[in-house]
């Protein structure tokens, strides 16, 4: 009872010691760029009798398709998630459990075709589908406690061109673009959103527009800089949201009259 203590360090210690070892381990094989979890992708299946090689799965690489090019033509996760569902495609865990159960990692779901909006931005974020092989995204920062948490960007290993991509580089830039083109708190303190919102720039200083209320259920754009430093960086451009629609409205009109013609 007296070195009860003690042993509960030295146990304790070796426990530490074996953890930092093992992950020492599997550090050093991610390293070297080979996989040490059994889950892939979403889109790809793994080659039989090889761990480390995946191909593309033609059926599921469509869908990561399909969501890219959604993506790219302006529509949200939430967007996306909803058109998935609508259409009745399989959620990953429910294609892979009916088509591919040796891949399958046991993850429970109520409904096989609801989309939640977390999964489609899990594949709109994943570099292998441009066919390079990404490491050390999660790891277990404690030996007593085994969650695992995300790593920075800075901390994972690249491996490029290791397989098939599913999507092309320029299509997974422009998704990056249209990301980016979305601005940042583009709701109001009221709630209120704007479909240009993101789209718009100061004509001066380049600065995106930014959008605010005026009161009265009124809305207008201003410039994001003259907003934040104001008259030391740039003017204000302010420009209500109504005459900036009408003007829209009269160029799309203006341009219909023309294709009659």
């Amino acid at each position: 009872n007296d070195f009860a203590p003690f042993l509960n360090i030295m146990n304790e210690w070796y426990a530490k010691d074996t953890s930092n070892k093992i992950r020492a381990i599997f550090d050093a094989r991610m390293k070297d760029g080979k996989r040490c979890s059994g889950s892939i992708p979403y889109g790809y299946n793994r080659v039989k009798d090889d761990k480390q090689s995946i191909v593309v799965d033609p059926e599921a690489a469509e869908v990561v398709r399909h969501i890219f090019q959604l993506a790219n033509e302006g529509k949200s996760p939430r967007a996306i998630a909803e058109i998935l569902s609508e259409e009745k495609v399989l959620i990953p865990s429910a294609y892979e459990k009916e088509n591919h159960p040796e891949q399958y990692n046991g993850q429970q779901f109520e409904d096989p075709y609801i989309w939640s909006v977390s999964t489609v931005r899990t594949i709109l974020s994943r570099q292998e589908y441009l066919g390079h092989t990404v490491l050390h995204k999660s790891t277990v920062k404690d030996f007593k406690n085994h969650k695992r948490q995300e790593t920075g960007a800075d901390e994972h290993y690249v491996f490029p061109n290791t397989h098939e991509p599913i999507i092309s580089q320029e299509l997974w830039d422009r998704v990056r673009k249209r990301e980016k083109s979305v601005a940042q708190g583009r709701k109001t303190a009221t709630g209120y959103t704007h479909p240009l919102s993101g789209f718009l720039y100061c004509a001066d200083c380049g600065c995106k527009m930014k959008l605010n209320s005026v009161g009265n259920n009124k809305y207008a754009f201003n410039c994001g800089d003259h907003m934040r430093f104001g008259k030391t960086i740039c003017f204000s451009h302010h420009i209500a949201a109504k005459t900036l629609e009408k003007i829209i409205l009269d160029d799309i009109r203006e341009m219909a009259q023309r294709i009659v013609l």
